[in-house]
């Protein structure tokens, strides 16, 4: 696929322009948008277009945006990255550090999905389980020295996605609304970014889950949280800027939705249905367009963010390192010294 550096026109970031060096790539972007009339009748609107970012190499948007991140740190010159993450993001950056030759030191929950890990420990990537992933990943970044690429400690981090604004308009220019799963919002404001410098931009719509769903509860505050939902778990549950993007949101006629575990597994059993198989959150954006009012003389996008993984973990069988454990932040210290090499900023 050609990759999300055939959008450089839409690349720039607060810091500068994209950077002339060589581009890698892991064949991410230009993920195909496909027509489901039977689940257009389902949902009542007129057309339904999946945007399959599910295809996207390690299997999720955040090809994109960590590829993205990646590169442009890459030439200021950072070697080792750090991240916290519930799956996806980890595995999305593993790829790219992998790709650019650099080092990706990933803190996860040990309550993260078993094939999320699994792909992940069939990275390059440090992986190291812990309790608190974020304050840790932090914490090495800090006294390290080291790129958080953690969406919400990089400024950068929402600017690749604005290529998926550049391909819904290239592939589908009638659409009238566009659906997506967000947790912490940064995908999504990828998106409204970069239909914002395409300009006329389609209603966005932040589609929420389980107990994160603070986009949502900046518009509505009394929305209640599902904890039994298969959807948005391990997500953020008070993202920063929340507020800013709702309004963002707003100003393009769409809004936020909370949708609850059950409507999510209905939905998925009808993606199935159709052969489409992918993440609870791709099905809790169709749930999402369930609950909206006013579509249906609309063509409508539905953002399959991610594929599913199976709960079991490693389906190749093969043996796989296990992850480094720590508990606190001198064992945090220990590891980036010791194991690792790195040095403490001065």
């Amino acid at each position: 696929m050609p990759p999300i550096w055939t959008h450089e026109h839409l690349l720039s970031h607060p810091h500068g322009q994209v950077s002339s060096a060589p581009k890698p790539t892991l064949g991410e972007g230009n993920t195909p948008l496909v027509s489901f009339p039977t689940l257009a009748d389902q949902l009542g609107v007129a057309r339904l277009f999946l945007k399959r970012e599910d295809l996207n190499p390690s299997g999720s948007h955040k090809d994109r945006g960590l590829l993205y991140q990646v590169v442009e740190h890459s030439t200021e010159g950072q070697q080792t990255f750090v991240i916290s993450s519930s799956g996806n993001a980890a595995v999305s950056a593993a790829a790219a550090c992998q790709v650019t030759g650099n080092r990706l030191i990933a803190f996860v929950s040990p309550s993260t999905n078993p094939g999320k890990m699994s792909s992940l420990l069939q990275s390059d990537a440090v992986v190291v389980s812990c309790p608190k992933p974020l304050n840790f990943a932090r914490y090495a970044s800090r006294v390290f020295g080291l790129t958080n690429l953690r969406g919400t400690k990089d400024p950068i981090a929402s600017v690749g996605y604005r290529t998926i604004a550049a391909e819904v308009r290239e592939q589908e220019e009638s659409v009238a609304a566009l659906f997506t799963f967000s947790s912490s919002g940064i995908s999504l404001q990828g998106i409204a970014d970069g239909f914002q410098i395409l300009g006329n931009s389609p209603q966005l719509w932040a589609v929420q889950s389980g107990e994160c769903i603070g986009i949502v509860r900046a518009l509505h505050p009394d929305t209640p949280t599902d904890p039994t939902s298969p959807a948005g778990r391990l997500g953020i549950k008070t993202p920063p800027g929340a507020e800013k993007l709702a309004q963002t949101l707003v100003a393009t006629g769409g809004g936020a939705v909370a949708v609850e575990g059950q409507q999510v597994m209905l939905w998925q059993d009808r993606l199935e249905q159709v052969g489409v198989r992918t993440s609870p959150e791709g099905a809790a954006v169709l749930a999402g367009i369930a609950r909206t009012e006013g579509l249906q003389d609309s063509s409508v996008v539905a953002v399959m963010t991610g594929k599913p993984h199976p709960t079991g973990g490693n389906d190749g069988g093969q043996d796989l390192p296990t992850p480094k454990c720590v508990e606190s932040y001198l064992d945090v210290r220990q590891l980036l010294q010791d194991d690792l090499g790195l040095t403490v900023r001065p």
